[in-house]
């Protein structure tokens, strides 16, 4: 547990439907993101969640953290309240850099609150050791850095060519990227049922490479068209296949 507790800003909420929310997503950005990318994963029934890391948007003031357990207790402490004042039904999802630390997160609840979750879904990341020297090595090189970000989408162009601009984005990105690249254990045993999600041209999570993670309650995985960020172009998909695999129906996960 973190012991000192997260500020306010630390979560985010997203929602838009007219009525209560009937489900709840907890979300674990990308390496570099802040909470906003959870505002493209709403649901009409669905309360969004999204753990804003220190180091960005309203928490630009703090330190940045880059150590993967630090960054799990925060969203405990930030989270565990919330869960234990409802039953509302409940899914972690964590993209890219963001599912190691759902997966531990599921992990430390799977432990602590057994059932509480739903699923968990894992997008974009393969299943660690994930080591990756190329990334290593041009960690400290803007230019490199820079380049390797607008390969993989979903950051304007625009935003890496100013000066300014580049270091808000690249500040935290390198943070991010120094807790993934430090991660050095096995995927952690988990309980909950998990769903992986794979987009049919991202070149940095294959479905193989994904396969590592798996849950004693069982995987399930849905595959997209789009590349890395793939995810946030398809969120319906997303929330059909997890109504599916609550409703026992036929859907996109399998």
């Amino acid at each position: 547990m973190a012991t000192i507790p997260p500020p306010a800003t630390a979560l985010a909420q997203w929602f838009s439907g007219p009525f209560t929310p009937q489900r709840r997503l907890v979300v674990f950005p990308h390496a570099g993101a802040g909470a906003l990318s959870g505002r493209d994963l709403q649901a009409a029934d669905t309360e969004v969640l999204t753990h804003r890391r220190p180091g960005r948007e309203s928490r630009m003031a703090e330190p940045a953290v880059v150590d993967v357990p630090e960054l799990v207790a925060e969203a405990l402490a930030a989270l565990l309240p919330i869960l234990d004042a409802d039953e509302r039904p409940t899914v972690a999802l964590g993209h890219s850099f963001g599912a190691l630390l759902a997966a531990e997160f599921t992990a430390a609840l799977d432990r602590e609150r057994p059932g509480r979750l739903e699923r968990t879904v894992l997008s974009a990341k393969a299943a660690p050791p994930d080591r990756d020297p190329h990334l290593a090595s041009i960690l400290e090189d803007d230019a490199a850095l820079a380049a390797w970000l607008l390969e993989l989408g979903g950051t304007p162009e625009e935003l890496l060519t100013d000066p300014g601009l580049r270091e808000l984005v690249l500040a935290p990105l390198r943070a991010d990227l120094r807790a993934s690249l430090s991660y050095d254990a096995a995927p952690p045993d988990l309980a909950t049922p998990l769903l992986l999600v794979h987009a049919q041209e991202d070149r940095t999570a294959s479905a193989e490479s994904m396969a590592g993670w798996t849950s004693t309650g069982g995987t399930a995985t849905l595959t997209i068209p789009g590349g890395h960020h793939g995810l946030f172009d398809h969120a319906r998909e997303l929330h059909d296949a997890l109504r599916s695999a609550v409703d026992g129906t036929t859907g996109g996960a399998r």
